[in-house]
Formats: C-alpha cells, sequence, structure tokens
C-alpha cells in the first residue's frame, strides 16, 4: 500500500476530481475514477457481482460504514418487477430503522429486500439476502451508459447518517474485463487500499 502525506489525508481525491473538473484523475500513476460511464446498449441484461467488502472504516476499529455499488442511468434500471434511475445495492440483510425511514416498508424481490432512498421513488435502495449472489437489471438508456459509483453509508461513530458518495478518499480503479469492469474502491475514508468494496459490472450475453 502506498503511503499517504497530510495534504492527501486532508483532502483524499476531492481536490483533484475539483480540479480537472472531470470524473477521472492521474494520481500518482492511478488512473482513478469518481463515477465511471460502463458502455451498454437500450434494453441490455447487466449483472452485478459483488466480490468482497469491509465494514471498517479506514481499518480503525472506531466506526461501521456499509459499502455499497452505485448505479445511475439517464432512463430507468428494471429489476424485480421494479424501476428506478438511481440504484444502491448493500451487501448485508435488510437494514435497521435507523438506515431507512420508519415508516418505509420493505419490498420483496428475488434479489433481497428493496425499498425507497428517502421515499424518493427513483431511488432505490436493494439489500441483499446473499451479499455475493449476481443481481440482475435491465437497462433503458439514451445514452448509452449506465453511470457507476460506490457508496458508503455510517451505522457506528460519529460520521453522520446517510448515503455518501463521491468526497475526500472516494474513487475506484477500474479493470476492463470480458464483457464489462470490475471496479475496486475506496470509501471516504483518505487511504490508498482500494479494498472497501470490489465488484463486477458485467453485460449479458444470453
Amino acid at each position: 500500500m502506498m503511503e499517504v502525506d497530510e495534504e492527501f489525508r486532508r483532502n483524499g481525491f476531492e481536490k483533484e476530481f475539483r480540479k480537472e473538473k472531470s470524473p477521472r484523475i492521474v494520481y500518482r500513476g492511478l488512473e482513478i475514477w469518481s463515477e465511471h460511464p460502463c458502455p451498454v446498449a437500450d434494453g441490455q441484461r447487466v449483472r452485478i457481482t459483488i466480490e468482497s467488502f469491509d465494514t471498517d472504516w479506514g481499518g480503525l476499529g472506531k466506526e461501521r460504514a456499509l459499502q455499497g455499488v452505485g448505479l445511475t442511468i439517464d432512463k430507468k434500471i428494471v429489476f424485480g418487477g421494479m424501476s428506478c434511475s438511481i440504484l444502491t445495492i448493500w451487501p448485508y440483510p435488510p437494514p435497521a430503522e435507523g438506515l431507512r425511514p420508519l415508516a418505509e416498508e420493505l419490498y420483496s424481490t428475488e434479489f433481497g429486500s428493496v425499498h425507497t432512498e428517502g421515499g424518493i421513488k427513483h431511488r432505490l435502495c436493494l439489500w441483499l439476502d446473499e451479499p455475493f449472489r449476481p443481481v440482475e437489471i435491465v437497462v433503458r438508456t439514451r445514452d448509452g451508459h449506465i453511470h457507476i459509483w460506490n457508496a458508503w453509508q455510517f451505522i457506528e461513530g460519529p460520521g453522520g447518517k446517510g448515503i455518501h458518495s463521491g468526497h475526500y478518499g472516494a474513487g475506484m480503479l477500474v479493470e476492463e474485463i470480458e464483457h464489462g469492469f470490475r471496479y475496486r474502491c475506496n470509501d471516504g475514508y483518505p487511504d490508498l487500499d482500494f479494498n472497501d468494496i470490489v465488484f463486477r459490472i458485467e453485460r449479458c450475453k444470453d
């Protein structure tokens, strides 16, 4: 693991992303993304597979941050009889009440339990019954991309409620694989491990 300096501890990658005005930067020779445009066709079936995740915020043992996969599209994502334009996938069983509105109903799908994020109908959260089971979605798009990012939310410690993404140490290393990409992600803690959540996005061929 590369050592981090004091400036990186203060700003993470966020300062560089702002300076470049781009979702892509190069830092110490690494190509890092805050959000990655994965090419897809309209009507494409896409598979999301989580490979690993770590809830220990910065390896400090002081706070727990749940790690998730974020997907955004210009039209809609369809799965389990539901649709949305923003989907976060969490490799954990249904959440405690403190992580969702108390009145929010959980809906069951073949992959796990679903609720809206803050009651906003086009933003859905999917909590997986089995963390490493692939999730299949169908995408409807005009611009030919599904935008990929990583998310986290705190369940212990002073980190604040709600879903976080794209700030301080957050960033992704993106590796092209057959039919898609592998994403190795940092959450907001400013380190350079890129192991907080690792997942694949693959375009289904059949």
